[in-house]
């Protein structure tokens, strides 16, 4: 038996030295640090991650180290994922632990670490990706390995087990590898090997390097594991060994390829199999590389299958690919022992035809794996029946789930009393770790085949890091599970650890406990749906059925999430108590968030803290009517009052965007009976937002139906009759569409009823009139019937004189414009339009002819709403006959911030003038001029 030494947990490892796990997602100023500067914060808070982490995740025998902690040198750079996704696509930082990584593409850049373990260092295992070859199927490369600045050996890297493509139609696919299509994914895998020479000492420096004979354009470092690995097992008594049976050890390197000249084992291991079950004797496996060929696999029952060590011991499948035939796994076990050693394989995708194969599918009784490495086959275990456990084993570099439980292997249907605990798994294409209880599978003939929900399932101190296309921990049905004390991170796609029902036929979830996890720099944005970090309820897997009740979730701690920390869809009875959410991307704790909805459902939640909220995001959204929540000493900032988004009314006269509602969240600024959305990078709570091709872009306002509502604070510059005009898309005609009322409910409007526009982003304009008082108003977009959107609300003023924006529908002058924004968009009342002068010259200027001399006292400028701040130095003047100017505003500086709706205001005197003319001289923001509503007011 192999005694792995296991002298701290993962994340505490050697803090300084374990870069495990722990950048945080960067702000977008970071893109602007120095490389000093990014690297000092990623060790900080790597150290502080460490710590705080100690008592949770896998205890192993090695110790991971970030390449972003390490040290780069000769030009090397730290590349950071600097804000959450806003597409549905991936990255290299995506895909990369820490959501961080090392570049090097120049001869003589390196990163560097220091061995601060406290032990040599006689095996390294390194994460690292090189590029794809021009046609697809990937290269082979080296990297050279330094001790204490001496060369030592080099180190054979691959991308043949990498590199799939989802443009062109292959979104979410795992087996299409022509980079022609573009829209790259899985980036990322491993090679591990022994330190030529004495080991690395204790205090010594080492590092990876790219020198002249490295011929890859580009080498980046995710992370390497460092470890000295105890001495291989010898044969124990009362086995037989494959080689006795003819098995054949082939120790040339794989590297991502299958050697053609190795002999195929599978008869003789399969016969020593036989053997060792007729005589009741242990199958031994020795040190070395064995071949399994074909698309035939192994069959064992109740044996134990043992090696030399997960280092020395290797079972190695080949199938020919392309392949047609549909593969088993690689060892079909029943109530089987199987420990201490390696499993891999030739497989480039997720599929039969890429030759892709499970490592083991085992049921029976009490069935054990103990310190197995497995990479690149399908799965790694994938095993039901009752007692059984897989622990202490190493998955990294695994096409779909690490490890599946469940109550279907084999053709088993129970899954009951299994253990998943002290694993390592990194960067798989599916769940990291999965409870998967199913209710049925429809068979060919239509007939369904039910099983026995799965019950008490103990999933614990278990680290499950960048998985690149599921969810660091899944639970999925059944009742009496018990997932504890895991440490999840860097999920690139999907949700960090979920509670729920996987799809139609999946067991519904009836009981479960969720306690004392750290979830870390995990959701994503898979099919653009900013997915939560830590999620309970059905919906999980895109079908929004089935129960999910009595889910206990205490005392976890979710960190640096991509968009909200906690989301719920439709579940009951769920106890969400003493967690810590801290700097979410989005809100702390939201009730269905975008694309879970939660029409119905209960909670208690309570003596839960939430921190480091960004701008605009909320501690606590319900975003449905009908979830029941019952909160008590929670600690998180109180809720945001309703209030103007951005902090300034909009303006009447002028336009409001039908995005910019009012703050305060549901039931307070908006009303929604489910949320959906896809513009979650403009608004924390990304509700019905939608990205619009109408004129000027942006977003406009969707999924309408009846008994919702939006209000907007405006300030009326004048009391009297408005024009409004509603920017809407229609494919159909819907009649009593919407209404506009006032702060005591008063229709303003009456129903308004819409046309047709023939699609959902063809717009058109409907126009009606309201009255309204002067000053700060609250107005509500009442949706009395779906099936439309809105893009604006433009308000223009009736009677066209007094009080009113002068410059609406004028003329324009201007000095020059580039490409398609001409000066006619600063007096087109869509503050999504706008003009933009010649590059590269200045002063610049833009006019507007009010017909004839009229009296002003204001001018508004303003950019597009959704623009980033930037700063214009202007000079405002006014003239009688369009030649010669007298100056009403002095050159200056004006700050044009989103905050504020990218507007700036020039008061001046009173004066009477025709033309109205702003100079430009400088822009931080793009070397030309730039405007997009140049209004006008005479007061």
């Amino acid at each position: 038996m192999l005694t792995i030494p296991r002298p701290r947990r993962l994340a505490a490892a050697a803090v300084a030295a374990v870069g495990a796990l722990c950048v945080s997602v960067l702000p977008a100023a970071a893109a602007h640090q120095t490389q000093t500067q990014t690297q000092t914060q990623a060790q900080a808070q790597t150290q502080a991650q460490a710590a705080a982490s100690a008592a949770v995740g896998a205890t192993t025998p090695f110790s991971v180290y970030e390449a972003e902690a390490g040290t780069p040198a000769g030009g090397a750079a730290v590349r950071s994922l600097t804000s959450a996704p806003t597409t549905q696509y991936s990255s290299a930082a995506l895909e990369a632990s820490g959501h961080s990584y090392v570049h090097l593409d120049g001869t003589g850049q390196s990163v560097q670490w220091t061995n601060t373990t406290g032990q040599p260092i006689s095996f390294l295992n390194v994460r690292a990706s090189i590029p794809d070859s021009a046609s697809g199927g990937g290269l082979t490369g080296t990297l050279n390995l330094y001790v204490n600045g001496v060369f030592r050996q080099t180190l054979n890297l691959n991308s043949r087990q990498s590199w799939v493509y989802e443009g062109n139609g292959n979104y979410n696919t795992s087996d299409n590898q022509n980079p022609a299509d573009g829209d790259p994914r899985v980036f990322w895998d491993e090679s591990h090997t022994f330190v030529t020479g004495s080991p690395i000492p204790a205090g010594a420096t080492f590092s990876l390097r790219k020198d002249s004979d490295n011929s890859a354009s580009f080498y980046d470092v995710d992370s390497v594991d460092v470890e000295k690995p105890p001495a291989p097992l010898t044969q124990p008594a009362n086995s037989i060994s494959i080689t006795s049976c003819g098995a054949v050890a082939d120790n040339t390197p794989t590297n991502g390829a299958a050697d053609s000249q190795s002999v195929d084992s599978r008869a003789a291991i399969q016969n020593c199999i036989d053997q060792a079950q007729s005589q009741g004797r242990i199958l031994w496996i020795p040190q070395g590389t064995f071949y399994v060929k074909g698309t035939a696999g192994l069959n064992a029952q109740g044996i134990t299958i043992a090696g030399a060590g997960l280092w020395y011991s290797t079972v190695y499948r080949d199938v020919p690919v392309p392949n047609s035939t549909p593969l088993a796994a690689l060892f079909d076990l029943t109530s089987c022992t199987v420990r201490n050693f390696h499993i891999d394989a030739n497989a480039v995708s997720r599929s039969t035809v890429g030759g892709d194969g499970g490592a083991m599918d085992t049921t029976g009784t009490d069935w054990l794996a103990d310190g197995i490495w497995t990479q690149h086959t399908m799965s790694g275990f994938w095993a039901s029946g009752t007692g059984g456990t897989v622990r202490n084993s190493r998955l990294t570099s695994i096409w779909a789930d690490g490890i599946n439980v469940n109550n279907v292997s084999l053709g088993a249907d129970t899954g009951n009393d299994l253990t998943v605990t002290d694993n390592f798994v990194r960067g798989t294409g599916d769940d990291a770790i999965a409870i998967n209880s199913v209710n049925y599978n429809t068979n060919s003939d239509g007939s369904k085949t039910y099983y026995n929900p799965m019950t008490n399932v103990t999933v614990s101190d278990n680290t499950s890091i960048a998985p690149w296309g599921g969810k660091g921990v899944g639970i999925y049905g059944g009742s009496g599970h018990q997932v504890k004390d895991n440490y999840i991170s860097d999920t690139a796609r999907y949700i960090g650890l979920g509670a729920g029902r996987f799809g139609v036929n999946g067991s519904d979830l009836l009981s479960a406990t969720v306690t004392g996890n750290t979830v870390v720099r995990s959701g994503g944005n898979a099919y653009g749906q900013g997915q939560p970090a830590l999620h309970i309820g059905n919906g999980g897997d895109g079908q929004n059925t089935g129960t999910v009740d009595k889910v206990t979730v205490t005392g976890n701690t979710v960190t640096d999430s991509l968009y909200d920390g906690i989301g719920f869809s439709t579940s009951t009875n769920t106890l969400l108590q003493n967690n810590t959410v801290s700097n979410p991307g989005r809100n702390g704790i939201a009730i269905s968030p975008p694309f879970y909805p939660a029409p119905t459902g209960s909670a208690t939640i309570t003596g839960n803290t939430v921190t480091g909220l960004p701008s605009g995001a909320s501690a606590f959204v319900n975003n449905s009517s009908g979830f029941v929540t019952t909160l008590s000493d929670n600690h998180w900032p109180p809720p945001a009052p309703e209030g103007p988004y951005g902090g300034t009314p909009a303006a009447v006269p002028g336009t409001v965007q039908a995005e910019d509602y009012d703050i305060g969240g549901q039931g307070v600024a908006y009303n929604v009976t489910s949320v959906n959305g896809n513009a979650n990078s403009y608004r924390a709570d990304g509700v019905d937002l939608d990205n619009t091709s109408d004129t000027g872009g942006g977003y406009n306002l969707g999924w309408t139906g009846g008994g919702q509502w939006f209000r907007y604070t405006v300030d009326v510059a004048t009391a009297g009759t408005y024009t409004l005009g509603l920017r809407v898309a229609a494919p159909t005609a819907v009649a009593g569409a919407l209404h506009l009322s006032d702060a005591a409910g008063t229709s303003l409007t009456g129903a308004v009823d819409l046309p047709a526009t023939g699609d959902w982003q063809t717009w058109a304009t409907v126009t009606t009139q309201v009255t309204l008082p002067a000053g700060r108003q609250v107005l509500t977009l009442g949706q009395d019937t779906g099936g439309w959107n809105i893009n604006y609300l433009g308000f223009t003023a009736a009677d066209g004189t007094t009080g009113t924006n002068l410059a609406a529908g004028k003329p324009t002058g201007e000095s020059s414009h580039t490409d398609v924004y001409p000066s006619s968009n600063v007096t087109d009342g869509n503050q999504g339009t706008y003009w933009e002068s010649a590059n590269n010259t200045f002063p610049q200027w833009v006019q507007v002819d009010l017909g004839s001399a009229r009296s002003a006292s204001r001018v508004v400028l303003q950019l597009p709403a959704a623009w980033g701040a930037r700063t214009q130095t202007l000079t405002l003047g006014g003239s009688t006959d369009g030649t010669t100017f007298t100056t009403l505003r002095s050159p200056a500086a004006y700050t044009f911030d989103p905050g504020t709706k990218n507007t700036v205001t020039l008061t001046f005197p009173a004066t009477t003038q025709r033309y109205y003319r702003v100079t430009i001289t400088a822009n931080n923001g793009w070397p030309a001029g730039q405007v997009s509503e140049f209004q006008i007011w005479t007061t």
